[in-house]
């Protein structure tokens, strides 16, 4: 992945395009998420589309959205890692903004683990 498709790779996450996201994520990913509630055990690929699902749709309900800013991005070759902001929107609230850091490891050149920190 360069960086166009890590950017991509998040934009496909903030809409919640599971047939994208399908396409950077390796069919065996596994996804650990630290700081995140509901996510207390590793997600795999159909598990965390529906999580992506299941929050954009809770968010929605509340006129709420997500989207990721990646502030810092570090590639090598298999390896990379994010740094950045979760931004969420709320009608008649100011913006919040959550640090997260993201370790991605690629097999085939799509996500094979997928590692979530936030709040840290």
């Amino acid at each position: 992945m360069d960086l166009t498709q890590v950017q991509e790779f998040f934009q496909a996450t903030d809409s919640g395009d599971a047939d994208k996201l399908r396409n950077y994520l390796h069919p065996n990913v596994s996804v650990t998420m630290l700081g995140v509630d509901g996510a207390d055990a590793p997600f795999r690929l159909s598990e965390y589309l529906q999580f992506i699902a299941d929050s954009i749709a809770y968010r929605k309900v509340r006129g709420e959205r997500t989207e990721h800013i990646p502030t810092r991005v570090k590639i090598a070759d298999d390896l990379i890692a994010v740094r950045g902001y979760l931004r969420i929107t709320s009608p008649g609230q100011p913006d919040e903004y959550h640090p997260y850091t993201d370790i991605l490891k690629l097999r085939d050149g799509k996500v094979a683990e997928y590692n979530i920190a936030y709040e840290i």
